[in-house]
């Protein structure tokens, strides 16, 4: 939950709520909404301090506050469906105990109204919500969701403003998400002590991811006043429960209050609501203090240590950066202005600083620290690299004042500014599903750091003003010279790696551990024994759920959405998929490109293939200059690698490369030659560019799997158990990461083959054999972009031999053997906690008893193991999954302390289902739980595209939805024996993580190490897994 929960929540409305709140109006011009909203009006215990039309984004701001607390409220009024609500808080941590952190999660353990133990989990299930989360910022922390429901909405409301203001933090509540101290097996006093705790595993987990590590301790360094808020383990364990109440007492009232609104719903019934809740609080001096980064008169060097990457060259393991502060964040024009200066200087190919650090091989990709941080109340901007050798720390810091100053000295290229102006005016007209999200999270820290709100939603008048700007004199130029030249003071902090370093985090937990338990008496001791039983119980405890509010069955609409799409052939003869709808004024693309005939021994190197063609330039023009064309006339093209099973076997697989772009209806011509330019010229044979693309992918490996290890690991349990998931896994998993790491530390003789297969590769693909597109625009665009597609088509070669789109089987894929027995399979890694996955096969997606396998998935998770894994074990997460289209089952937990109970837990849970007494309840929830995701809102480019990319009709997802609706308490206990407990021997199990002495080849694991040393050689890597992405 720090920066983020889980994934989306739920929760529902109460009999009275369902039938006594209004249903949703039909929304109101913008024009007619102002003029409701006179400045100075009073609404329900709130008065209108501010409105604001902002025409481009087709929305009204109106900023209130609450006339008795002083509470601030701003509702944003948009004809969007997805509604979203935020109630946030000022937090300045007084500490590194996480007190923030843990508060956060022990406010949605129950409250005064939910007396219930975890309601926040508990309403996961009990609402269509499509997102529901709560964050720990730095200095604020906020509990925002999103769904299209109005009964939703007012529920899940209702909820999260009792779990924050009225929440229960009961000690047990805060022992089991914080820290404890607790005998290994807590029923035995004779099994040794340990920590335990939700938090303080996840930190530890946190600690294990470099890039983070290296963050918060540059954060620690320039920020001394603003401690951290998420939690130092190692401080986790100074914090008592006394102080968590304290701190909620002290920040958690509604003067102290931000709340949020957005959508279609009406505004006077939100501030009825909230109202009645705040009016029972009486008002106080809100927590304004603003916590300001350390004062900068002269030059500061902070070097801290941290672990060795073991992904990454052992002799590229230093990072560093410099830092300037660029003045005050309340001046929104400023900000622009620094956003764009600070853009030139480090996005893309084309910025200078990118060009003298990262090409020319001072580093292999920049500092986590890189770019312009406006989130505090000062513009910091930081600049440095990473994967840098010791001799080259001092090197970097001059380059980049040299650069610098060049630049000012030549000036900034206009045109660039151009592209990002571009950019920024197709992302605004570019529909997203989630836009009310991205706008809260946009502003909520300026908000919090005094910055107007209002302001913060204006676009057209400061582009204008910005353009007028623009013919000033070296005006871009000016910026560089007011805050980073003529020896302006810098913060330089470097991170010089250790290899005691993660040895000594152990010891000093181990050392931390005994001093505490030294320090216990026995009746110390009998304490921390009993309360391991009181929370064990108390978890083992059944409840009493029926003051939760929840929607049913029946919200769920019976029928899904379809989407009309024609078909038609380009004058090539290549089938087009058209959707035709409203997109504002853009036109998107996507293609497919069968690769099944392509040389399996070449599979491998397809993710790498297809980053080049975005990052290589042509012999002709470089990279740079590309990049730059492309911004300036489309809103972004990308290429990519898909893997899918059949809809109707899932040994059947098929591979294609996927190009996609958009752009403005009128640039679609330049588009689609863009992408020609791209998959027919791109200069495989350019060495410095493929060697920077590389290490650019190989640098931060092991990060990625320390932030998703449960992905990594259910992709490496699931390779074993289907053709599809096999290739997957080669191309995204933990093999894909193996083969980058193994080319990096290949020396630069190694490139001209590397380069050869890539040539080989594109030899093949590059044509329109097995090609075909889908086309979505406004009506008003189509026939122009047949012509487009046409021309498109038509400058592409012809194959030189007949290319195949039929699928593959599991005896064509080579390496792949369908397991004979239980899989185990471990990869030693460098973390402090534990990634573990676990599955079985399923069917295909067309299968009936898919359905009840995704139900399953769901009851296992919230029924059973989110208590035995995250409660009791301990892990930051742990549940079940069902893939319906790669046909595979899983379980999986996160930042796991205890892997061999989550081994033990999810071995039983087939058993566990067969055995347990569904109630009609439990459907009820599972199902909402599943459609939250089914019916998620969608932006307008993914309509279409299930049909497109998976061959997933609308019928066959109808069918797949009335199967969904009527899973019953047989079909759930028929699947769990068939698939759970009738294939436990043919179990493929994956964990990651630090060594475990349990582990061992003479009980059939399979030991591996992941990095350069865990693959073959260039010649024929092939490799595992994979997770096909779930139709919708």
């Amino acid at each position: 939950m720090l920066s983020s929960i889980l994934h989306s929540r739920s929760s529902a409305g109460s009999s009275l709520l369902r039938r006594h709140l209004p249903r949703i109006h039909s929304f109101a011009t913008l024009a007619t909404l102002e003029k409701a909203y006179p400045i100075g009006s009073q609404i329900h215990g709130f008065t209108v301090s501010e409105t604001k039309t902002i025409s481009e984004l087709d929305l009204l701001a109106v900023h209130l506050k609450h006339d008795l607390t002083g509470a601030e409220y701003l509702h944003v009024a948009r004809d969007d469906d997805n509604n979203v609500f935020s109630i946030a808080f000022k937090t300045n941590p007084p500490d590194a105990t996480g007190v923030p952190h843990i508060l956060e999660h022990t406010t949605l353990c129950g409250s005064e109204k939910y007396q219930v133990r975890d309601p926040f989990f508990k309403m996961l299930n009990r609402s269509l919500a499509n997102f529901m989360n709560a964050m720990t910022a730095s200095d604020y922390t906020f509990y925002p969701f999103a769904t299209t429901n109005q009964v939703d909405f007012a529920n899940l409301r209702d909820v999260y403003l009792d779990a924050t203001l009225h929440p229960l933090l009961r000690k047990l509540d805060f022992t089991q998400e914080g820290w404890r101290l607790e005998h290994v097996d807590p029923k035995d006093p004779n099994t040794p002590l340990q920590f335990k705790g939700v938090v303080y595993n996840e930190m530890k987990g946190q600690m294990s991811d470099t890039s983070y590590l290296y963050y918060i301790r540059f954060q620690e360094s320039i920020y001394p006043s603003l401690n951290n808020s998420g939690g130092d383990p190692a401080k986790i364990t100074t914090l008592t429960y006394d102080n968590l109440r304290d701190f909620h007492s002290k920040n958690y009232h509604p003067s102290n209050a931000k709340v949020f609104t957005y959508g279609s719903f009406p505004l006077e019934e939100h501030l009825a609501h909230v109202d009645t809740v705040f009016s029972s609080f009486m008002p106080r001096a809100p927590d304004s203090e603003i916590k300001y980064p350390m004062p900068l008169a002269e030059n500061v060097r902070v070097i801290e240590e941290g672990p060795i990457d073991p992904l990454s060259d052992p002799e590229r393991q230093h990072k560093t950066s410099l830092t300037w502060f660029m003045g005050p964040t309340t001046d929104v024009y400023e900000s622009l202005c620094l956003r764009v200066v600070t853009s030139l200087l480090v996005d893309g190919h084309a910025s200078p600083l990118y060009q003298a650090l990262i090409e020319s091989d001072l580093g292999t990709e920049f500092s986590p620290n890189t770019g312009l941080d406006s989130s505090s109340p000062v513009n910091i901007f930081s600049v440095g690299a990473q994967g840098v050798v010791a001799e080259n720390v001092e090197r970097v810091e001059q380059t980049i004042r040299r650069v610098i100053q060049q630049t000012y000295e030549d000036g900034l290229d206009l045109q660039r500014v151009e592209a990002i102006l571009h950019q920024s005016e197709l992302s605004r007209k570019h529909k997203v599903a989630n836009f009310g999200m991205n706008m809260l999270y946009g502003m909520i820290s300026g908000w919090f750091n005094k910055v107007n709100p209002m302001d913060m939603l204006e676009w057209n008048s400061l582009i204008e003003r910005f353009r007028a700007d623009l013919k000033k004199p070296r005006f871009l130029e000016s910026y560089l010279e007011r805050f980073l030249l003529d020896d302006k003071p810098v913060f330089s902090f470097t991170m010089v790696p250790s290899e005691s370093y993660s040895e000594r985090l152990v010891k000093d937990e181990d050392e931390r551990l005994a001093a505490l338990v030294a320090s216990l008496g026995e009746a110390d001791k009998e304490n921390v024994y009993n309360l391991g039983l009181q929370l064990l119980s108390k978890q083992d405890e059944k409840e009493d759920l029926s003051s939760l509010p929840t929607l049913q069955v029946e919200d769920i609409p019976k029928q899904m959405k379809r989407v009309d799409l024609e078909y038609s052939k380009s004058a090539a003869q290549v089938p087009v998929q058209w959707h035709v709808a409203p997109t504002n004024g853009l036109t998107y693309m996507r293609s497919l490109i069968s690769l099944q005939d392509l040389p399996q021994e070449l599979h491998a190197y397809l993710p790498l293939f297809a980053e080049s063609l975005t990052n290589l330039g042509t012999k002709a023009r470089t990279m740079a200059s590309l990049e730059d064309e492309i911004k300036l006339k489309t809103g972004g093209i990308s290429a990519g690698v898909q893997v899918r099973a059949q809809p109707d076997n899932i040994d059947a697989w098929n591979v294609n490369l996927a190009v996609s772009g958009y752009s403005l209806d009128k640039d679609v011509g330049e588009l689609l030659r863009l992408v020609n330019v791209l998959l027919l010229e791109t200069n495989f044979e350019n060495y410095e560019k493929l060697r920077t693309l590389i290490r650019g992918m190989a640098s931060g490996s092991a990060d990625a799997i320390a932030s998703s290890g449960h992905a990594y690991a259910r992709a490496v349990a699931a390779s074993a158990l289907s053709p599809a998931s096999k290739l997957s896994e080669t191309l995204n998993g933990i093999e894909q990461v193996n083969l980058i790491s193994e080319l990096d530390a290949y020396d630069d003789a190694a490139l001209p083959l590397i380069s050869e297969k890539l040539r080989q590769i594109a030899d093949f693909a590059i044509s329109h054999g097995g090609m075909k597109i889908a086309i979505t625009c406004g009506a008003d665009a189509v026939s122009t972009n047949d012509a487009f597609v046409a021309k498109f088509v038509g400058d592409l070669p012809a194959p030189t031999t007949p290319r195949s789109t039929a699928a593959g089987s599991a005896e064509t894929l080579q390496g792949f053997t369908p397991p004979s027995g239980i899989v185990r399979k471990f990869y030693e890694m460098p973390f402090q906690v534990t990634y573990a996955g676990s599955s079985v096969r399923g069917v295909p997606y067309s299968h009936a008893d898919g359905a009840a396998l995704q139900i399953l998935s769901s009851m296992l998770t919230h029924k059973y193991l989110h208590g035995e894994i995250r409660e009791k074990g301990g892990a930051y997460g742990g549940g079940a999954a069902y893939n319906a289209t790669a046909g595979v089952f899983s379980y999986y937990s996160y930042r796991d302390p205890n892997p061999v109970n989550t081994l033990r837990v999810t071995e039983q849970a087939g058993q566990w289902a067969v055995d347990k007494a569904w109630s009609e309840r439990d459907f009820e929830e599972a199902k909402l739980s599943v459609f939250q995701g089914l019916d998620a809102p969608q932006s307008v480019e993914s309509e279409g595209m299930v049909l497109f990319s998976m061959g997933i009709s609308d019928d066959l997802r109808q069918a797949r939805r009335e199967q969904l609706l009527s899973v019953g308490a047989r079909e759930v206990r028929d699947v769990a024996q068939k698939y759970l407990v009738g294939q436990k021997d043919q179990r493929s199990v994956a964990l990651l993580g630090g060594k475990q002495e349990w582990i061992s080849e003479a009980d059939g694991w399979t030991i591996a190490s992941a990095g350069a040393a865990g693959v073959g050689g260039i010649g024929g890597m092939v490799g595992e897994e994979g997770e096909v992405a779930a139709a919708r």
